[in-house]
């Protein structure tokens, strides 16, 4: 049977950190800092997945190596050499997540983490919205950024309401002047929000590794819904007159860039089985 090497982690004082990922003390074999590596990154995976994915992994190393050291290579560098081909911990480690056919067999509170995860995102998405838009308006006027469609008429009463802060604006821009400040201010402070609920994020425990890549797959397809309703309304603005497109092209300029990077990263993260290293 296989010896699973069970030790400390990566880095420990004074250690290197190999090409590899894994982290390697002073007397320490390339094989067993690669296990030791493995067996952190491991920690909050399926026992039994990662029980078999350490023991696969070291019958795999050990064997290479003593075929490499059978070619002539003294024991340190055949060890190098089996972990070189082996792969990164980075390339290991996805096998360890669920599969995808299991997802639905997941209790909720799997979903938690990577949940405020993305809220996180989504509402500092929306702050930096706030902020394109403090700019728009700052280049083209507020009611680029908020001005009302046509048809939208004031009583008196709200006109002198609206135009008291903004002296010798008319009511339509005194209106647009008070929805931008409205736009921007609001957006900003749940960009605030994201912040603290990145925060939250970084020290809620992750109870199951999801599938490779269905975080980003579910990033990718809210930020491209967002981008796409928000472009209509941007276009329906435009039709109309062309007041108020910077709130929803603000929206836009943000969510569109963010959507083709959880869609990069998520066709990036591929499951690897260790039968398939070299």
């Amino acid at each position: 049977m296989a010896r699973i090497r069970l030790g400390h982690g990566q880095g420990a004082g004074g250690g290197t950190v190999s090409a590899t990922g894994a982290g390697r003390t002073e007397g320490q074999s390339p094989i067993d800092a690669y296990l030791d590596g493995l067996f952190a990154a491991a920690r909050d995976s399926d026992p039994g997945a990662a029980r078999r994915l350490l023991s696969e992994t070291e019958t795999h190393l050990r064997e290479s190596a003593a075929r490499l050291r059978a070619q002539g290579l003294v024991p340190e560098a055949a060890e190098l050499e089996a972990v070189r081909r082996f792969g990164p911990l980075g390339t290991v480690t996805p096998s360890l997540r669920t599969p995808w056919r299991s997802v639905g067999r997941l209790p909720l509170r799997a979903f938690m983490r990577p949940a405020v995860g993305l809220a996180a995102v989504g509402a500092i998405a929306v702050g930096l919205s706030g902020l394109v838009s403090e700019l728009f308006g700052r280049l083209w006027g507020a009611g680029f950024v908020s001005g009302d469609l046509p048809g939208v008429a004031y009583t008196a009463a709200r006109c002198a309401v609206l135009q008291t802060p903004y002296p010798g604006l008319d009511c339509a821009q005194a209106a647009a002047a008070h929805h931008w400040g409205e736009v921007v201010e609001y957006r900003v402070a749940f960009g605030v929000l994201g912040l603290v609920l990145l925060v939250v994020w970084r020290y809620l425990p992750r109870w199951v590794r999801l599938p490779a890549g269905l975080a980003p797959l579910v990033g990718a397809a809210a930020f491209l819904l967002a981008a796409g309703g928000t472009g209509v309304q941007a276009l329906n603005a435009a039709v109309q007159g062309g007041q108020g497109v910077g709130a929803w092209l603000s929206a836009v300029a943000v969510a569109l860039p963010l959507a083709a990077a959880f869609a990069v990263a998520a066709l990036h993260r591929r499951p690897f089985s260790p039968a398939a290293a070299p």
